[in-house]
């Protein structure tokens, strides 16, 4: 995973020193959809659960 997020990185920083923008962004988008798009949906999804989340000890509400 990290030789792969390493290889888009610089995929994306040579695309924009030769102008070619679209293709930079493309590695970009890559790399948040690795990296960041799983985290980002398993964190929505804990937040939609009812009640997981919300307990703190023994109080009562």
């Amino acid at each position: 995973m990290v030789h792969m997020a390493t290889s888009l990185q610089r995929i994306s920083l040579k695309a924009e020193g030769n102008k070619q923008f679209a293709a930079a962004d493309g590695a970009q988008k890559m790399l948040y959809e690795l990296l960041l798009r799983r985290k980002m949906d398993d964190e929505a999804a804990k937040a939609s659960r009812p009640g997981l989340g919300r307990r703190h000890g023994n109080t009562r509400h």
